[in-house]
């Protein structure tokens, strides 16, 4: 029987003729609701295209562990999510009891046995982790306990929620489609590592689903009580797996709710002033809702953050067991002033590390080539707007706010706990697609600018500040540019 693998995981044939039927499966689902869509909705014209790149990122993440690592995380998340799978064959009552038991030792001995096989000590020990091991042993029941079966399922499976983020996005700015799909839908290292048998995964799809869901509720105004759903389900499955992700993209949500309430107060003095309290709304609730979810968030809880972000630089800086893989950004004690002073460092290292000089294998270059042209994207933005126009651009737009502010926090909240290179190209993918959209609208915005000042018009920024005017409507005629005044005047 024909079967390849390494040591830590074998495949066999047989696996190879089911991937095709599910494949074909999932592919036929997909088009037909893609020939369903289209006509009215011409972004769709990417949806099988974004559900190929999400195949072609899982199944490529199993080669490379396969092969090129020759074990890694996924391999280890899946061998530990099969014992879950056989306690749910061999004794059902045992594997729904185990949703609800706690993970110790006693439990364990309790759970697995011989005949079920054994998660690793060290995934069953971390509550995170053990997370997504019992929602991967789940997913083995429809996927035969294989390895390949069960990464396109997880993959299928969080596709709904960056479509859907790209669809909210296309709807504020139809005019940018295919620039969107490559932020969103495209982007090699959310493609790559947003796909497979990861944590990263989950939290990536979660923070679509989150932001998607609160764009509908509120702005929308569609399914209210689903999308609530849909925001309770994402919000817990960020603080199950990563705290640290619902800790920044909350604070940011909340910002662009509440400043889209208040872009539309006509009177410039109101707007001013109620700006300040808005924000100290903010500030008191964010620190409200993160302190009562302490015991949720673990070590990220704001009691013991400073700890875990001295410890977690230690810990990755170790060359014996990390090689020289990481970036220093210097000695931090465990005090606010200390961190906060790390943080252009640490910021630029989340958004632009690492860069090709400091890669040493085929899928480091690979992030190295993404990160360089983020940051000569960023360059070109800055350059073109002046840098001024920009800084007003975002203080106008609350959907760039919550773009950059998310994208800004979270990579200073990584890059300050996360020095190593390995670790970093995974964590940052969450905030990825927002921060690449952010600046493509950016470009989109300078783009029309450029256009109105050539033909002698004025750009209406306000006009554009929920996106752009015309989008509900084709026929309706572009309300953000307008003749410029006479100047006699």
């Amino acid at each position: 029987m024909f079967e390849f693998g390494s040591a830590f995981v074998t495949i066999h044939a047989w696996e190879f003729m089911l991937l095709v039927v599910y494949i074909v499966v999932f592919v036929l689902y997909y088009g037909r609701k893609k020939r369903l869509m289209i006509g009215q909705n011409p972004e769709y014209k990417y949806y099988l295209l974004g559900y190929f790149a999400r195949l072609f990122g899982s199944l490529s993440l199993i080669w490379i562990f396969v092969y090129y690592y020759d074990n890694g995380d996924t391999i280890s998340f899946f061998n530990s999510a099969v014992p879950v799978a056989n306690l749910a064959m061999i004794d059902p009552g045992k594997f729904f009891e185990m949703f609800f038991l706690s993970n110790t030792l006693e439990n364990y001995r309790y759970l697995y046995n011989s005949e079920t096989g054994f998660p690793l000590g060290y995934i069953y020990a971390d509550e995170r982790t053990y997370f997504l091991v019992k929602l991967v042993g789940v997913l083995l029941l429809v996927s035969f306990k294989s390895i390949i079966l069960v990464s396109v399922v997880v993959s299928t499976i969080t596709y709904g929620g960056v479509w859907n983020l790209y669809r909210m996005l296309v709807r504020y700015y139809p005019q940018i489609p295919g620039r969107l799909a490559i932020a969103v839908l495209f982007l090699p290292s959310c493609v790559f590592w947003g796909s497979g048998l990861l944590k990263d995964t989950f939290a990536f799809s979660a923070v679509c689903w989150f932001i998607y869901g609160l764009d509908s509720i509120f702005f929308v105004g569609r399914n209210a009580w689903r999308n609530w759903v849909n925001v309770v389900l994402a919000a817990w499955i960020m603080i199950a797996m990563k705290p640290y992700v619902f800790m920044t993209v909350f604070p940011a949500t909340l910002l662009w709710l509440l400043y889209h309430r208040v872009r539309h107060f006509r009177n410039a003095l109101v707007r001013m002033l109620f700006l300040p309290v808005a924000m100290t709304v903010l500030a008191t609730g964010s620190i409200f809702v993160i302190q009562g979810l302490g015991d949720r968030l673990g070590k990220f809880s704001l009691d013991v953050a400073l700890q875990t972000i001295v410890v977690s630089q230690a810990d990755l800086k170790r060359s014996e067991q990390y090689g020289t893989n990481f970036f220093d950004i210097g000695e931090m004690e465990a005090t606010w002033s200390s961190v906060l002073g790390k943080f252009p460092q640490a910021t630029f290292g989340g958004l632009f590390r690492p860069q090709l000089p400091e890669c040493n294998n085929i899928v480091m270059v690979l992030a190295g080539l993404e990160n360089t042209f983020l940051f000569l994207l960023v360059l070109y933005i800055l350059f073109r707007s002046r840098v001024v126009f920009f800084i007003t651009l975002v203080l106008r737009n609350p959907l760039l706010q919550l773009c950059f502010v998310f994208a800004v926090g979270y990579a200073f909240m990584i890059g300050v706990t996360t020095p190593n290179f390995g670790a970093l190209v995974r964590f940052k993918i969450p905030m990825l697609p927002l921060f690449v959209s952010g600046l493509f609208i950016t470009s989109h915005f300078l783009d029309r600018r450029r256009k109105a000042l050539a033909t002698g018009q004025r750009f209406d920024l306000d006009a554009f500040s929920g996106g752009d005017p015309d989008r509900s409507d084709p026929r309706v005629q572009e309300r953000g540019v307008r003749p410029a005044r006479n100047k006699r005047r």
